[in-house]
């Protein structure tokens, strides 16, 4: 991406504009059954159930979030504290939540939208769906039912969003490896209508009967395209097979709001998938094939990246020949890294340089922050010029944007 656009938004408690890698918007009703596929009509259906209106993923209840309609919806920030650890009288997620509030235009539509980024100060984003987040875990077993929903969500977006706007806002397009040919097909179609990023889950790719790395060659022309094409491949939190983790230890596994002690400690939906897929990544050598190959984690923390440098380190002593390069530079060569704000940054950066640190706010989400540039007060350690690399400056320089 090129651009020699320049912008007057400001953040106002930094003096300069924000550059954030997790802005969401809130999909509406249609914007899978809109286009998809007649044949797939019953793989994603919304049905009034109880005076709700529910929705059923290949008849089965989607529980990722609680209002899948959006409408009531939490509002932005509302459980930041609780993701900060702060929660001393043991109130639920729901409590703690607090009364819904009915969505805002600027959730779902682009023109609002870019209202509220003038006013939180945001110069230039990554905009994510949220939907897509909990499809590919529920419809797995039957792979073209992921694969038409996906598209589908994928021809909406682009007709309500754009892949672009004003080169300020990059909407990313969704991706499934669960069929190979398939992600190779959709991956063109985006590209020939101009997306610059798409979104995956972590952790393996999983069919009937299998269980693939996402850094198995058979994939090997997907990763090839998107290094070619400069696409930024941003692997994002969400539902996945790592549930199964609690399953083993005697735990239902389900995912949703209702998480359970093991759950949160395991850290089976951020942590734990991220390390595996990134060790995957790179002991499986894609990037050692797709050396312009460019990955960014979103909304998935930081904590474990300290651990993996650790076993990498390790694995590189005892046995170097197995590794085409180094695995910690290769890491540090072409992955980026967007801590959560309970994150502790000054720990991070002793291990990862600054500059593969980006920022990510997650706005409208109820675990994200409220105001974006209040990040700035969770970096009291950096100086102002080392603040503005994470706030700013990195995720430009990601993208091929101007500093």
């Amino acid at each position: 991406m090129t651009a020699t656009l320049t912008s007057d938004i400001v953040a106002p408690k930094l003096g300069y504009g924000i550059s954030d890698c997790d802005q969401h918007f809130y999909e509406s009703p249609e914007s899978v059954t809109k286009y998809l596929d007649p044949e797939f009509r019953n793989s994603f259906k919304w049905m009034e159930m109880d005076g709700r209106t529910r929705l059923l993923l290949n008849n089965k209840l989607y529980t990722l979030i609680p209002n899948p309609t959006y409408d009531p919806v939490g509002a932005p920030g509302a459980m930041a504290e609780y993701f900060r650890g702060h929660n001393p009288e043991g109130k639920s997620v729901k409590e703690l939540c607090g009364p819904l509030q009915p969505l805002e235009q600027s959730f779902r539509y682009p023109e609002p939208r870019m209202k509220v980024l003038d006013a939180q100060g945001v110069e230039f984003c990554i905009m994510l769906p949220t939907q897509c987040l909990g499809l590919e875990e529920m419809m797995w077993e039957d792979p073209q039912s992921v694969v038409a929903c996906m598209r589908s969500l994928n021809r909406w977006t682009h007709e309500e969003w754009g892949w672009s706007i004003a080169n300020r806002v990059v909407t990313t397009g969704i991706i499934t490896l669960i069929d190979p040919v398939s992600a190779e097909k959709e991956l063109e179609t985006l590209i020939s209508q101009g997306c610059k990023a798409i979104g995956m889950r972590p952790g393996p790719v999983k069919i009937p009967g299998h269980s693939y790395s996402i850094g198995d060659k058979m994939y090997d022309r997907f990763w090839a395209r998107c290094a070619e094409a400069g696409i930024i491949v941003g692997i994002h939190a969400a539902d996945t097979s790592y549930s199964t983790q609690q399953a083993i230890w005697g735990e239902t596994g389900k995912v949703g709001w209702k998480q359970t002690a093991l759950a949160e400690i395991m850290a089976v939906h951020t942590e734990r998938p991220i390390f595996d897929t990134m060790a995957a990544l790179i002991a499986h050598g894609v990037f050692d094939r797709h050396p312009k190959l460019k990955v960014a984690v979103l909304e998935l923390g930081t904590g474990w990246v300290p651990e993996l440098f650790r076993r990498m380190r390790i694995a590189y002593g005892k046995m170097p020949q197995l590794f085409a390069h180094d695995p910690i530079q290769n890491f540090i060569d072409h992955v980026w890294v967007m801590p959560f704000a309970e994150d502790d940054v000054a720990e991070l950066v002793k291990h990862l340089p600054i500059e593969n640190v980006i920022y990510g706010s997650d706005w409208p989400h109820p675990e994200g922050l409220a105001e974006p540039q209040d990040y700035v007060f969770d970096l009291p350690t950096f100086t102002p010029a080392e603040q503005k690399l994470i706030l700013r400056d990195n995720l430009r320089k990601m993208v091929g944007l101007p500093i």
